[in-house]
């Protein structure tokens, strides 16, 4: 998305020098220079993804009850070309790790605690993530009896929309809701708008990198952001048109 905005402005000054146009031109090389030095120097980056993340940096306390329920989000599942097997992606483990960590928390308590894995095959892999990461919690021994598959929904509208059905069945008090922090704005947006209340508990954190010179790391990650922000701006934009599906006021489930 980044690398698009400043490949236009770039072709932009191009037909500027071929139309003559000094002073677009040298408007639109400066806006050129300018955004890459910014982005690529982690100012940009840094800014964009504070303000999605900070308030799930700190991993507060789970108030467990007695009926939980604790939602890992998927995060896409990777082919292993040598076997033709299937795993979680780079992303992916971060967030299976801390769901079996809030699980094992959860049943300390001497509750009902159950995990609902919400993950299709959203890369027509011919496998659901809900399926590949159910065997890495299943390696953590996780009992197979106190996992949910979710394998239908195939993005984070979805996860939500789809999500919410299961939860109103298991009518649990304490909803947790596992994702990455860069994640977990728009996620909890989306399950907020089907009436679910979560407690947000991210598992990876992704920072921008300050340099004195360009990375194309920072490149990477400003898009991830704006993935991010672009998904919120749809929610609001959907919602003044009303295309949203029905919207359940918080506590419903």
């Amino acid at each position: 998305m980044s690398f698009l905005a400043l490949l236009l402005l770039l072709l932009f000054a191009v037909a500027a020098k071929a139309f003559k146009w000094k002073k677009t031109l040298y408007i639109s090389l400066s806006i050129f220079f300018t955004l890459f030095t910014l982005i690529g120097t982690g100012v940009v980056p840094s800014y964009l993804l504070d303000n999605l993340q900070t308030q799930y940096q700190v991993k507060k306390e789970v108030p467990w009850s007695s009926n939980n329920a604790i939602v890992l989000l998927g995060a896409g599942t990777q082919l292993i070309q040598t076997d033709g097997s299937f795993e979680p992606t780079f992303f992916s483990y971060g967030r299976i790790h801390e769901t079996a960590t809030q699980y094992y928390s959860c049943v300390k308590q001497d509750s009902i605690c159950k995990i609902i894995i919400s993950g299709g095959d959203a890369q027509n892999n011919g496998v659901t993530e809900a399926d590949i990461y159910q065997k890495e919690l299943l390696r953590l021994n996780v009992p197979k009896q106190d996992i949910i598959l979710e394998a239908d929904s195939v993005n984070t509208w979805k996860n939500a929309q789809f999500t919410s059905v299961l939860l109103n069945k298991q009518q649990a008090e304490t909803i947790v809701l596992v994702s990455s922090g860069l994640h977990m704005q728009r996620s909890q947006l989306y399950f907020k708008h089907f009436g679910i209340k979560t407690v947000p508990v991210r598992a990876d954190y992704m920072d921008a990198r300050i340099s004195t010179m360009p990375l194309w790391y920072n490149f990477a990650v400003t898009d991830f952001a704006l993935h991010e922000y672009a998904g919120i701006l749809r929610y609001y934009v959907y919602n003044f048109m009303d295309w949203n599906a029905t919207q359940e006021q918080p506590g419903d489930v």
